[in-house]
């Protein structure tokens, strides 16, 4: 009983059962879309994980360097602009994903299974690169509603580079032990 008095005392981990104990709609879909990508791994295996995790640096490349995003964002209804990013970020996201699974690159995918730590990893890298980069883009009023602690890790750019640049080395460090 003593321990978990202490457990209880700490305020980190007090904030951390609040967070799970009054949960928010968004943080709900987080917790969500968390689940939908570890499945997905589980089921899949690493390298598909990986392939959609290198997806997604080349769909935030992709969709930063759009040629026409200033067209559509003059010609589409005022206080809509986050539609259009969203739109383009998705779908860059599927077309290099579906790109990448039928490339050379499958074989990697296939042949890829891995521990859970590793597809674990991937999932919350998946998901914290793909949530930054959606948050970051947010006009203030959709921002503002975000505000439940959680979201502190994804709405801003330096969180973004966090993300991506955790991404990055996790890659590396599979490399670097030879998987």
């Amino acid at each position: 009983m003593e321990q978990l008095s202490q457990i209880i005392q700490n305020q980190y981990l007090a904030n951390i059962f609040q967070l799970f104990l009054n949960p928010t709609p968004y943080f709900l879909v987080l917790v969500f879309l968390f689940l939908v990508v570890l499945i997905y791994g589980m089921k899949s295996g690493r390298g598909r994980l990986i392939l959609m995790l290198l997806g997604l640096y080349v769909a935030v490349v992709l969709t930063g360097l759009f040629p026409y995003r200033e067209y559509l964002l003059k010609n589409i209804p005022a206080g809509e602009p986050y539609f259009i990013e969203v739109g383009l970020f998705l779908v860059a996201f599927f077309l290099t994903l579906i790109l990448l699974l039928h490339s050379p690159l499958r074989s990697m995918a296939v042949k890829s299974k891995g521990h859970i730590f590793q597809v674990l990893t991937l999932s919350v890298l998946i998901l914290g690169i793909f949530v930054s980069h959606l948050t970051v883009s947010l006009p203030a009023e959709y921002s503002d509603k975000l505000n439940h602690p959680v979201f502190a890790y994804f709405r801003s750019e330096t969180a973004q580079f966090w993300w991506a640049l955790l991404g990055i080395a996790f890659l590396a460090l599979l490399r670097k032990r030879g998987e």
